[in-house]
């Protein structure tokens, strides 16, 4: 094991990184949301059955990165200036803000790869570094390293730049010197505004989110075809109508990044315009997207019921 490296260091080092956050916290101190995990997922729709799949890897980090001490948890904001599905044109589909530009898993994974570097440089010790691709539970353990706190809308939120942010995760065997305390994070107190807005009612009071009428899971996951009578309320792929009306967002810094701005033909689509696409129709829109990996299918499964609900209000 080399030197240990201060958590006071991180932050300034994860915005060399082209990140805007970043903390830690000891690799053993699971998360209370990730011991109920297991629990949690076992209600999940078959297509999420992967996260049951080596499931003690994900609880246990030693299993990733043997000898692992810390986790660092870094975060970057997607948000931006552009107006969202409330500027959607009558007859138009939209595509969430997490899939307007490139795939995050590239331009966030390389900023993370460069944090890891730099902790592996300046400690001599081991990492190993993920943006929602390996075996981390990165919104409890973000939690448990005072990066954010998990809202109402089961979203991670930062206190500066709300949920519109992406994750990733390091995994490594140096030491963090937790010199100075991270301020103590507020919560959603009795604000339900995500509640309210759900326009499929996936979300409680209560905190219980119903993942089968979630439009982010219908929309981006799901491999079953739109429950009936399921509203998408426009949506094609994703679903930001929780994060919309979040106080925290309305406040949050926008740092309106050119990477993760729309590109051409985003965030409305029409449906017939999906429906009328071929395989390189889709590759060329979505490409270089994370929708792409929704594959054309998918997405037509989407656009058709988009159709047929326009449809039945249009004669109803």
């Amino acid at each position: 094991m080399g030197a240990a490296i201060q958590s006071s260091s991180l932050a300034t080092m994860a915005r060399e990184c082209g990140l805007d956050d970043a903390a830690a916290v000891p690799a053993w101190s699971l998360p209370l949301m990730a011991t109920n995990f297991g629990a949690a997922i076992s209600g999940y729709p078959s297509e999420l059955s992967y996260l049951s799949r080596g499931l003690q890897r994900r609880l246990s980090p030693s299993l990733v990165l043997e000898g692992v001490r810390t986790m660092i948890l870094a975060c970057v904001s997607y948000a931006g200036v552009h107006p969202g599905i409330e500027a959607r044109p009558e007859g138009m589909a939209f595509v969430s803000r997490f899939a307007w530009g490139i795939d995050y898993h590239d331009a966030v994974g390389r900023a993370v790869n460069r944090l890891a570097e730099m902790v592996r440089d300046c400690t001599g010790t081991r990492t190993r570094a993920y943006v929602d691709t390996g075996p981390v539970l990165e919104k409890p353990w973000a939690a448990a390293a005072s990066l954010g706190f998990i809202g109402r809308n089961h979203l991670l939120i930062h206190p500066r730049l709300g949920s519109f942010v992406f994750l990733g995760s390091i995994l490594t065997d140096a030491d963090v010197i937790f010199d100075t305390p991270r301020p103590a994070l507020p919560d959603c107190g009795t604000c339900s505004a995500c509640v309210s807005a759900c326009p499929t009612q996936a979300l409680s009071q209560s905190g219980q989110l119903d993942v089968s009428r979630c439009l982010a899971h219908v929309t981006v996951t799901s491999r079953q075809p739109v429950p009936q009578g399921l509203p998408l309320a426009g949506h094609l792929y994703g679903c930001d109508r929780c994060q919309d009306v979040c106080p925290y967002n309305h406040r949050a810094t926008r740092h309106d990044r050119e990477v993760f701005r729309p590109i051409a033909g985003l965030p409305f689509v029409a449906p017939s315009d999906v429906l009328a696409m071929n395989e390189a129709a889709f590759q060329k829109r979505f490409g270089t997207t994370p929708a792409r990996r929704r594959g054309l299918a998918g997405m037509q499964t989407v656009a058709q019921a988009l159709l047929e609900d326009q449809s039945g209000r249009t004669t109803s």
